[in-house]
């Protein structure tokens, strides 16, 4: 909810738009600044899969990724606890 890992990957310029959703909406204020950064306030999400499919829907609406093309989601857990990134997870947009 911090947005430091977003920070830190868009500091190196990837091709790839880095999609950030936080329930922070100062957090979603300063991301939105921010270069290759995509950023949505959205309500606080209740489970990893909430996170994964919240993320995989935004990006395909947005058209940053079609139906069955792989994104990576990152999010500290517990969900919800600033500066604590800890996992990685490829998903599939539905």
């Amino acid at each position: 909810s911090s947005g430091s890992t977003a920070l830190r990957a868009a500091r190196e310029r990837p091709e790839a738009p880095i999609v950030v959703l936080t329930p922070n909406l100062q957090t979603a204020r300063r991301m939105a600044i921010v270069w290759g950064l995509y950023c949505i306030h959205t309500e606080d999400a209740h489970d990893l899969d909430d996170v994964v499919d919240r993320a995989s829907e935004f990006a395909a609406r947005e058209g940053f990724a079609a139906p069955g093309e792989r994104v990576v989601i990152t999010a500290g857990i517990p969900l919800g606890t600033p500066g604590a990134t800890n996992m990685l997870r490829v998903a599939f947009v539905k």
